[in-house]
This record gives structure tokens, sequence and C-alpha cells, in this order.
């Protein structure tokens, strides 16, 4: 290998090496300047409460920033001095490949290992750099850690107070609401013992009218129907015995709605029903006391409003006994109290109001429990005392939009009466929108196959003629009150009918028997005709007498002929005359039998019927 050779080979490999060498220390510089960015940019990103470290992590980064653009800077001055000296250096190669190796050239080797040393020293210079941003960047590893902890502790801190004042709060409302559940519990409390406590009156009259009214119930439903039933078998119209009855006795115990028209307000809980019969009572008067609105429907009472000649509170315990109310104790009542009264009914079963108030003239109002306020006892003593009305006015909020499936399932199985929809607070809606829930209500309730007399639009700004005028247009359910003559006057139907099957019975007897009678007349003539054919056929042998032997009994051929016939008669004709005599004797008996049994079982109806309805006669003439 010759001395040109070795001289190529030795300048293309420092060529190489040193091209490696720029190119390698730039890809570590921008990569560790990218790493110095994305640390700035973890440092700016990291939450630091204090200030003073953030400010010297920053100054140290800073630094840090600062030499490594000094260096950045060396690096293209010597990049480009590098891309000179290449340049020179591929012209000088190609002078030796031509074979033109001079004293430049030499010249040139010596500031190549000059170059070396230079970059060697700048190698050592950027590795001691390096080791320095090493140190720089565990040292803020190491503040980033203890800032993420401070920042762990302040956010657990944080939560800590937070929960503090969420358990304060939580605290302070609970009291509140034990303060105002303690204060409910105090008004229950003195008004439960206002109810005891009030004073019965003179009372007997309503307690033996109910006494009175339930005996008839009790005997008619039973005694009196198991008797009609015996007496004829049968049941002509069921309602005497229990609709009709339990109508009439609704009403005759509750003396309020007799002789008036009475109207019941139904519907769901909140619909506005009490709000609506507000208006009825006060007719927008403030000082009028009202019925209780309540917010909660734990517990509600059946109220009956009815008009008089003066105000006066009373209600009715469960033992049916009337008991005056106080005026403040009335106002007292809301259903947030009476929720706090468990089993409110065994100690009131309905209020009973009476008002003097023209609109109530010949009106007897009811308010009502809701169906749909998460209480069945509510929904049960609604469905008691709502078939005494005339009429339903069935009250929804136009908010809820449209009837339920619970409403919906109560109308079809308990409500009766004539039905009216009232859609209740159609002043919070516009007239689009109350449109469009009266044509949903009545598709949903036509759908079901519900019949409604008809629909009232009504608010706290509406006239109370919209609700006043299609109550004065109902009429009274006269049935109710003559419940006792229609009973009356089917008792006596009755006994016509048993009277004239008795007389029947009667003559069906006496027929038989005659015909007996006769019978037994014919029978004696056959047993007498028999008897004398038997006697005639006895005298036909005579006796003889004989001089040389015995008497004998004799007869001539004739006498034996007339015989035999008279035995022929015997044995046939009187036989068969006498059986056919008896077996009509015996036929007609059983007739007769069965004619006095069924005489005399309708005679024992017929006193028996008579009895009950001289006991029914006896209750509704103690009423």
């Amino acid at each position: 290998m010759d001395f040109i050779t070795i001289i190529i080979i030795v300048m293309a490999a420092l060529i190489g090496a040193t091209i490696t060498y720029f190119l390698f220390p730039r890809t570590t510089k921008d990569s560790k300047v990218l790493e110095t960015d994305e640390t700035e940019t973890r440092i700016k990103e990291t939450p630091i409460e204090d200030n003073h470290l953030k400010e010297e992590y920053e100054k140290q980064l800073q630094e840090v920033e600062d030499k490594a653009e000094q260096i950045k800077s060396k690096y293209e001055k010597l990049l480009a001095e590098s891309r000179s000296k290449i340049e020179d250096l591929d012209k000088q190669i190609k002078d030796c490949l031509n074979g033109r190796i001079d004293e430049p050239v030499k010249g040139k080797l010596s500031d190549v290992e000059k170059l070396n040393k230079k970059i060697k020293d700048l190698e050592e210079e950027l590795e001691e750099n390096e080791k320095d941003l090493q140190s720089y960047k565990k040292k803020l590893r190491k503040k980033e850690d203890e800032c993420a902890e401070l920042d762990d502790k302040l956010r657990n801190e944080s939560k800590l107070s937070k929960q503090l004042q969420a358990d304060l709060d939580n605290l302070k409302t609970e009291l509140e609401n034990k303060r105002k559940d303690l204060n409910l519990k105090m008004q229950s409390l003195s008004f439960v013992q206002e109810i005891l406590s009030a004073s019965v009156g003179n009372d007997t009259e309503t307690k033996l009218l109910y006494e009175r009214v339930d005996n008839v119930c009790n005997y008619v439903k039973e005694e009196l129907r198991d008797c009609i039933k015996y007496s004829f078998n049968r049941i002509d119209n069921e309602n005497l015995f229990k609709g009709d009855l339990q109508k009439w006795a609704i009403v005759k115990k509750k003396h309020w709605i007799a002789g008036k028209t009475a109207i019941a307000f139904v519907g769901e809980f909140s619909a506005g029903k009490t709000s609506i019969v507000n208006r009825i009572l006060s007719q927008d008067d403030p000082s009028v006391p009202l019925l209780p609105v309540g917010s909660e429907a734990t517990t509600a009472i059946p109220t009956y409003i009815a008009g008089g000649v003066y105000t006066s509170y009373n209600f009715v315990t469960p033992t049916n006994t009337k008991k005056k109310l106080e005026e403040d104790t009335f106002k007292k009542v809301n259903k947030d109290v009476l929720g706090q009264v468990k089993g409110i009914s065994s100690l009131i079963k309905y209020f009973v109001m009476t008002y003097d108030n023209s609109n109530l003239k010949d009106l007897s109002v009811l308010d009502t429990p809701g169906f749909s306020s998460n209480d069945q006892e509510d929904a049960e003593r609604t469905i008691e005392v709502i078939n005494e009305c005339d009429a339903l006015f069935w009250v929804f909020d136009v908010n809820a939009g449209t009837v339920n499936s619970s409403s919906i399932k109560l109308i079809k199985e308990h409500l009766k009466k004539p039905l009216y929809i009232v859609i209740n607070k159609v002043d919070t809606k516009a007239k689009t929108e109350v449109d469009s829930v009266e044509q949903l209500i009545r598709k949903t309730l036509r759908d079901e196959g519900i019949s409604v007399n008809g629909f009232i639009r009504f608010s706290a700004k509406s006239p109370l003629s919209d609700i006043m005028d299609p109550i004065k247009s109902i009429k009274r359910d006269e049935t109710q009150m003559s419940y006792l003559a229609n009973l009356t006057s089917y008792l006596n139907k009755l006994s016509e009918e048993l009277n004239t099957t008795l007389k029947v019975a009667y003559q069906k007897q006496m027929e038989c028997f005659n015909k007996l009678d006769s019978l037994m007349v014919d029978y004696e003539r056959v047993i007498r005709n028999m008897r004398i054919d038997c006697e005639d056929a006895k005298n036909i042998p005579h006796e003889e007498e004989h001089w040389f032997r015995d008497n004998n009994y004799e007869m001539s051929k004739s006498e034996y002929s007339q015989l035999t016939q008279k035995l022929n008669k015997i044995s046939t004709t009187n036989v068969r005359l006498l059986l056919d005599s008896y077996n009509q004797q015996i036929k007609m008996g059983r007739i007769s039998h069965d004619a006095y049994s069924n005489y005399r079982d309708l005679n024992d109806k017929w006193r028996n019927f008579n009895a009950c309805v001289k006991q029914v006669n006896k209750l509704i003439k103690d009423l």
C-alpha cells in the first residue's frame, strides 16, 4: 500500500469521524433542549403554592437554558467552520487522488489533528455540562416531588375542610328539621289534647239516630233479605239490600246533607281541591276560616261543609259521637300537624262544618283526601264517602299533563256518579298548552270508556262563577230519600203476592180434601154393595131337612148358577171397584197431603214474612 493511499484512508476516516461527531452532538443537543423545554413545561404546569421556591427553580432553569444556549452557539460556529474545512478537505482529497500532495495538505493534516484535539476538549466540556444538567434535573425532580407532596396535602386538607363544612351544613339542616319536627309534634300534641277534651254537648239524638239507622240496615240486609229469599226463593232487586240501602243510610246519618245537593271534590293529592273549596267558602273574603292545605299527604280527613244559620266546627268520632270543635283548634289543623298523629282515624272520622254562606244554600260540599297521596288510608276514606254525593268534581293540576293510570283505575272501579273534570291552575300555562292538556285528557278518558259530563277550567284568578254555575246546575238524587218508600212498596207487593199464593194453596187443599171425601163415600158404597152381594151369595144355599140322614145345605141348578154369578161378581167386579176406589183414595190422599204441606209451608212463610214486615215497619217508625 503506497503513501498516497494511506493518506487518503486517514483523511476519509477523519472526515467521517468529524461529520459523525457534528451530526450526533446536534441531535443530542436538540433532545436535551427538548427535554429542558418539557421540564420547564412540567414546572410551569405544576401548581406550586410557595412563590419563593418557584422563583428559585425558574432562576436555576434560566441559568441552565443560558448555558445550553452558549453551547449551542459554539456548536453552530464549530459546525460552520467544520463545513468550510470539509469543503477544503474535499478539494484537497481530490488533489491527493490526482497525485498532488503538497505542503498545504500536510498543514491541513496538522490542522485536523488540532481540530480533533479541540473537538475532544469540547466533548469533555459537553460531558461536564451534561452532568451538571442531570444534577439540576435530579434536583428539579426532587423539588417537583416535594411540591406534589405538598399539593396532595393541600388537596387533602381542602377536601377535609369541605367535608367538615358539609357535615356542619348537614348538622344545621338536621337541627332545623328536628326543630320543625319538634314544633309539629308539640302542635300535634296540643291538637290531640284539645280533641280528647272536646265537649260532646247534646249529642244523644245523633247517637241514637246512628244506632237506629244501623238497626234498620242490619235487619234489612240480613234478616229481611233472608226472609224474602226463604219465602219467595228469589230476590228481585239486590240494590234494595246493598247500594240503595247504603246510600240511604249515609244520607240519613249525615243529616247535614239530607235534603241538599251534595258534591264531592276528588282527585290526586295537591291538585288544588281544598283551594277550590276555600274559594267557595270564603267568597274571596280572607277573614273566613279556611280548610287546611298542607304540603304533606301523610294523613287527611274527609271534611263536610254545608250551609247553616251560623258558623260551626264539629267532628265525628269513629263511635259516631259528634263533638264541638273550637275555632282556634280548627285553625291549628293542617295536614302537616295531622301527619304527626299516628292513627288519627281512631280519633276523628270526619269533620263537619257549617257556614252562613249564600254559596252553600241547599248545598253540601265534601272535600276528600287525595287518591295518589301515598297513603292507602286516604284512598279508602275517599272511596267510602264519595257514593253519597250527587256529582263528582275530579280536579287535575294542568301541570300534571294528563290522567295517570291509578286515577283511571279508581274512576272505573269506584266513581259511579256524574263526573266533571276540573283543570286547575290554568293561569300557570299558556292557553295553547291548556288546550293540549284538555284534549289529551279527553282522549285518554274516551279511550278508557269513561263518560264525562263537563270540563271546567279554573284557577286562583278565575271568577268564582266559573265553578259555581256548574255546581248549581246539578240535580239532587231523590232516590236516596225515597228508599224507605220504595222498600215499603216492595214489601207490600210481596205481601199481596204471598197472600194470593196462600189463598190459591188453601183452595187447592180444600178441593183435594173434598175429592178425598167423595172417594171415601164411593169406597164405602163399593164395600156396602160387596157386603150385599156376599149376603145374597150366602143365602142361596138353603138347609134341607131329611128323615133318614143329616140335614144338608142344598141348591138347585139355577140357584147354583146364581151363586156362581154372585161369586164371580164379588171376586172380579166388586174387587176391581174396591181396588180402584182404594188406589184413588191413596193417590188423592198423597195429593191432599202435598196440598196441605204446601199450604202449611206457605202459611209459615206468610206468618214469618208478616213478622219481618212488622219488625221493619217498627224500626222505620223508631227513626
